[in-house]
């Protein structure tokens, strides 16, 4: 049963992060805006969930992660449930903005009890698998986004993106159970924070880690956004071939975290970075040379591969960064990912509409160069190169 709840929260952080990519071009539509105003629906998630994890992460630490993973996945549930009725850009913007900072202790804190519970030899196939469900999460939720945003309207997006929350938070309710840490009954102060994160950061490769999701999360998910518009734009789609295309992403990394187990006795964990970041460049070649859709989506299936080859490598040393304060490790991790996403898509879509879809190559140079530099410096500074 803890497993299925995982599952959940999984799929329901995943569905509520990137469901909304493919509705963007009928947003614009339905609220006669521009693209690049609409597209701020994904940064009005991303910000805040970034800004709100360095905080609830510690917060985490101090009163229990289970306690705060629950509240934060009702919050995060009946907010987007409310996005279904918002009557006007500004409402669904605020809306997005309370499930985004809600968000903030929803991932990172899950992964933190993963953390917690699995042993060493076993957390990497163990947060592999978490990122299995989410995958699986955006594979769904970006491909069936973008079919209902065809048949039906965007705001029926929404109540498949509240469905899967709200199961999370009835879950988390019934299962979880945490005795309290022993310093629950006192109260938080912003110096709780301050000696989590010195612990965090008294580790030199936290800035590996913190460093590499940051820019690896600019350089994939600010183009994700703008996927449909480069394909109108080429006659190649609209909101279903969009859908599918990100739906891609997700094909890869659930078929990462599949085949993770035959991987894992063949390459060290820095060499799947490397290899991870060269790979994951395809996709965003394909879509910059306006292929067929369809090679588009499998060229981004492969692009999932690699980026969770990558990814998942990072991610999982963030685990013994500061064991003491895990989930403010992975709540800084979380940070850092998320800032990369908010910022991603303003700074691609300034390019996308000065330089034009040239830009894309920036993207493509900086994806390979974090797997490439991320990957030498774990190396030099002597990470494990046995992975588990």
């Amino acid at each position: 049963m803890l497993t299925f709840v995982f599952i959940l929260i999984g799929v329901a952080s995943a569905v509520a992060n990137r469901a909304v990519d493919p509705l963007l071009t009928s947003v614009a539509r339905d609220f006669m805006v521009p693209i690049t105003t609409a597209a701020l629906l994904s940064s009005a998630y991303a910000l805040p969930s970034a800004l709100g994890q360095p905080l609830l992460g510690p917060i985490g630490d101090h009163y229990g992660k289970t306690r705060v993973l629950r509240i934060c996945l009702w919050v995060m549930a009946l907010a987007i449930t409310a996005c279904v009725f918002a009557p006007a850009l500004e409402s669904l913007l605020g809306l997005r903005f309370i499930s985004g900072l809600a968000a903030g202790g929803v991932t990172p804190v899950a992964m933190a009890i993963i953390g917690d519970r699995v042993a060493p030899q076993h957390r990497q196939m163990a947060i592999a698998r978490f990122l299995t469900a989410s995958l699986t999460g955006q594979i769904f939720g970006a491909s069936l986004a973008g079919i209902l945003a065809d048949s039906f309207s965007w705001r029926g997006v929404f109540v498949l993106m509240a469905a899967p929350a709200l199961l999370a938070a009835i879950g988390a309710t019934l299962v979880f159970r945490e005795t309290q840490p022993s310093r629950a009954k006192e109260r938080f102060q912003v110096s709780n924070a301050i000696e989590s994160y010195r612990k965090v950061f008294g580790n030199p490769k936290s800035f590996y880690c913190f460093g590499g999701v940051f820019v690896e999360s600019i350089a994939m998910f600010g183009v994700t956004p703008y996927i449909g518009e480069m394909l109108e734009r080429n006659a190649l789609g609209g909101p279903t071939q969009a859908g599918l295309v990100l739906g891609g992403i997700g094909i890869g990394g659930v078929t990462y975290g599949l085949t993770l187990k035959y991987i894992l006795p063949h390459l060290a964990r820095t060499t799947m970075m490397q290899i991870g970041g060269l790979v994951s460049v395809l996709g965003l070649g394909s879509l910059g040379l306006g292929m067929p859709w369809g090679v588009t989506m499998v060229l981004f299936a492969v692009s999932g591969f690699g980026f969770m080859l990558m990814h998942n490598s990072i991610q999982t040393e963030v685990a013994d960064i500061a064991p003491d304060a895990r989930a403010s490790a992975f709540s800084m991790h979380a940070f850092s990912f998320f800032s990369g996403q908010a910022i991603g898509p303003v700074i691609f879509g300034f390019g996308l509409h000065t330089v034009g879809p040239s830009i894309i190559v920036l993207n493509m140079a900086m994806l390979a160069a974090t797997g490439l530099v991320v990957g030498h410096l774990f190396k030099r500074a002597g990470t494990k190169l046995t992975t588990g």
